[in-house]
C-alpha cells in the first residue's frame, strides 16, 4: 500500500538513519510525535513525517529487509545502548521533496550517558561538546565534528537532531529540549495531518503531510509499480498507516487525506485489490471515509508483512539527505 512505502521508510530515515547509525537507539514509541516536536517548523520545509515505534514490534515483525543492518551498525558503533535501555522513541522529520532537510527524535529508557558521551567521542565521526547556548535543562549537547548531527544526553533521555549543517540540527535539537522542558504536547504542528493523528493508533505509526514537490516526485516513483497508487500518491494532501503487531496475525490500517473530487471510489478498490492479491498480501479489505479522510483496514501474517510490502518497498530508494 502506498502509505507504508512514503512512510515508513522516511521515518526510518530518521529513526533509524539518523538515530541507529549515531547508535543512539534502537526503537521507537507507540504514539505519533506531533506534540513532542514538529521538525517543519525549524526547517520551513514543505513536507513533515513524524513516526513513532513500540521496541517490541522489532521482535515480533522484525524490520524491511533493506534496513536490517542499522541496528546492528548502532550497536556496533555505540555498544553501551542495546534495545532493553530503550522504552520508546519518538521522531520527526522535515524534506523538501525527496531531500531530507532537518528532523529529531527521542528515545527514553535508562541510559549510562557518561559511557554513551565517551563512545561517541571516540567514535569515527568525533562528537565533541557543543557550547551552552540554549541547552534547556541539565542536558550534555555533542555535535558530530563533520557531519550535521547533534545530540543530547541523560540518564533518562536521547535525543538526536538533525539538519543542513550541525548549526541547523542544533537548532532542531534545542526545539526538543525546549519542548521537554515545559512538558508540552499540546502545540499545534506547522503540517496539517487532517484527521490522521485521531484515526491511526497501535504499535507503530507514521504519517506525513506532503509538499507539492514530494508528492510529484512519490507519484512518479509510485507510477513504475501501479496506475492506481500513482493516482491514490498524486490526490494526497496526507499519507498515513498505523500497525498493531501480533505473533500471528497483525492489523493494519491506511489513511489518505483527500478531498472527495479528486480521488474515485474505483481507483481505491483497484489499489486495494492490488494489494490483497497473491500469496503472503494483505487480507480482509475494509474502505470507507471519514470526513476528507479514506480508510483502509486490512490483516496480515505477521511474517510476511514486509513481503506484502515488498514490491512497493523495494522500488523506492532510501530519501536524500542535505549537507550543504
Amino acid at each position: 500500500m502506498v502509505s507504508r512505502r512514503s512512510l515508513v521508510r522516511n521515518a526510518f530515515a530518521l529513526v533509524g538513519g539518523g538515530v541507529l547509525s549515531t547508535g543512539v537507539a534502537t526503537a521507537t514509541a507507540s504514539a505519533p510525535a506531533v506534540g513532542l516536536s514538529d521538525a517543519g517548523t525549524v526547517a520551513d520545509s514543505e513536507t513533515t513525517v513524524v513516526a513513532a515505534i513500540d521496541p517490541t514490534v522489532v521482535d515480533s515483525a522484525g524490520v524491511p529487509p533493506s534496513l536490517e543492518s542499522i541496528p546492528a551498525d548502532g550497536r556496533a558503533r555505540v555498544p553501551s545502548v542495546s534495545l532493553d535501555d530503550v522504552d520508546a522513541v519518538r521522531g520527526s522529520l522535515a524534506a523538501d521533496g525527496t531531500t531530507v532537510v532537518g528532523g529529531c527524535a527521542v528515545a527514553t529508557g535508562s541510559f549510562d550517558s557518561r559511557a554513551i558521551e565517551t563512545e561517541l567521542r571516540n567514535a569515527e565521526r568525533g562528537f565533541v561538546r557543543a557550547d551552552s547556548r540554549r541547552n534547556a535543562g541539565t542536558a550534555d549537547r555533542l555535535v558530530a565534528s563533520d557531519r550535521p548531527y547533534a545530540i543530547a544526553l541523560e540518564s533518562s533521555a536521547l535525543r538526536v537532531g538533525y539538519g543542513r549543517t550541525r548549526a541547523h540540527a542544533l537548532r532542531q535539537l534545542d526545539a526538543v529540549l525546549e519542548a521537554d522542558s515545559r512538558k508540552s504536547r499540546s502545540s499545534k504542528p506547522t503540517a496539517s495531518y487532517g484527521s490522521l493523528p485521531s484515526l491511526l493508533d497501535g504499535d507503530a505509526v507514521a504519517y506525513a503531510a506532503l509538499g507539492p514537490n514530494t508528492r510529484s516526485a512519490l507519484a512518479n516513483r509510485a507510477a513504475g509499480v501501479s496506475d492506481s497508487l500513482a493516482a491514490v500518491v498524486e490526490a494526497a494532501d496526507a499519507l498515513g498507516c498505523a500497525l498493531e503487531a501480533g505473533s500471528a496475525r497483525s492489523r493494519l490500517r491506511y489513511g489518505v487525506v483527500t478531498g472527495p473530487d479528486r480521488l474515485s471510489w474505483e481507483t481505491i478498490r483497484t489499489l486495494v485489490d492490488e494489494a490483497t492479491s497473491g500469496d503472503r498480501s494483505l487480507t480482509e479489505p475494509s474502505i470507507y471515509r471519514d470526513g476528507q479522510t479514506v480508510v483502509v483496514d486490512a490483516a496480515v501474517e505477521t511474517p510476511s508483512l514486509w513481503v506484502a510490502h515488498e514490491q512497493v518497498a523495494s522500488d523506492s530508494s532510501r530519501p536524500a539527505t542535505s549537507t550543504d
